[in-house]
């Protein structure tokens, strides 16, 4: 009898320089590579973007793991022949958007034509701002994303004298208070697009946004379209940052797109320190967004990738293929 079968992975790299966020610091990242073999013996890899622990989302790797084999053990013997089916049984995995998310990865391989591609750099910084523009090799992001943290108008200070042709953001991760809506208020500029993520409440927004004179985006309370159309019903956002992984994958972000398109509500999509296989797709899904998104070459992050072919910048742009892994680079 025919049948798929399902494997699991793991990669893990250094950064080449440590993260530092108002949430986490991080030293290194490990990933969850998911191999899926159909029953016509096709091979398709997804990336997952959750984290070893669980400082950002319930889900961690081992939870993804954990779960997929429970969803698997139902489809065996399933012949996923058309991606509306996909699409449909791997919904069965709602409740968990990072398992979703990689297997949306998966399907949506299976059933579409994979390009090469184009976009705009956009680089996040977190801390060490000078450092980085010595070692940027020449090539300038289109947008820099900064993560907040108690000295973030020097690195302001910084772009706007040094780089002004830089597009700008900040990402603050929800930590925000109204203490400071005076001093986001001194960044407002042609170049500055948006803050990011300024309040963790809803209720937050609906408090201090009023006096808040910067676009805003939010990212970890878009989780899902519903909770997007609430923001927006209340004129709180200027725009989502969209992240596959959280909202679900690739053909739930599209959903999402769609709405934004047909509401005038800006986007982007958001990068969670991936690898090659990963980032390729939120570049696929960043082609049209509304600025520049989170998508860097492939050595930005890491030295080190499972993937064969790098992205690679190209003036404002980054490139690139197709994404091959290298099974040989993956251990059990």
């Amino acid at each position: 009898m025919r049948k798929n079968s399902l494997h699991f992975y793991r990669f893990k790299a250094p950064f080449r320089v440590p993260i530092r966020t108002p949430l986490i610091a991080l030293n290194e990242r490990e990933a969850l590579i998911v191999e899926w073999q159909d029953m016509n013996g096709s091979t398709y890899y997804g990336e997952c973007n959750a984290f070893n622990s669980d400082w950002y989302h319930f889900e961690t790797i081992d939870k993804v793991e954990e779960t997929l084999i429970k969803w698997f053990e139902k489809h065996e013997f399933v012949d996923f022949n058309s991606y509306p089916l996909c699409c449909e049984l791997i919904d069965e995995l709602i409740e968990y958007p990072n398992a979703r998310s990689v297997m949306s990865m998966i399907f949506f391989q299976k059933f579409h034509e994979i390009k090469p591609i184009e976009v705009a750099y956009g680089a996040t910084i977190n801390q060490n701002i000078e450092y980085y523009f010595k070692q940027y090799n020449g090539e300038l992001p289109t947008r820099i994303k900064l993560k907040w943290h108690e000295e973030v108008n020097r690195d302001i200070d910084f772009l706007t004298e040094h780089y002004p042709q830089i597009q700008r953001a900040i990402d603050a991760n929800g930590v925000l208070n109204h203490e400071h809506v005076s001093l986001l208020n001194t960044f407002k500029d042609e170049q500055f697009i948006y803050i990011e993520q300024p309040f963790s409440k809803y209720e937050d927004y609906f408090e201090h946004i009023s006096a808040l004179k910067l676009p805003v985006f939010i990212d970890e309370s878009a989780l899902n379209l519903e909770q997007i159309i609430q923001f927006n019903q209340h004129n709180l956002i200027d725009g989502v940052v969209i992240k596959p992984s959280r909202v679900g994958g690739i053909d739930k972000a599209l959903e999402i797109i769609e709405y934004c398109r047909e509401h005038q509500l800006k986007y982007v999509i958001g990068g969670m320190y991936e690898f090659g296989l990963s980032s390729y797709y939120t570049a696929y899904l960043a082609q049209q967004s509304s600025y520049p998104s989170d998508v860097t070459p492939s050595d930005y992050y890491f030295t080190e990738d499972f993937v064969v072919n790098s992205a690679k910048t190209q003036g404002h742009q980054i490139k690139y293929l197709p994404p091959i892994v290298d099974k040989d680079k993956l251990t059990k």
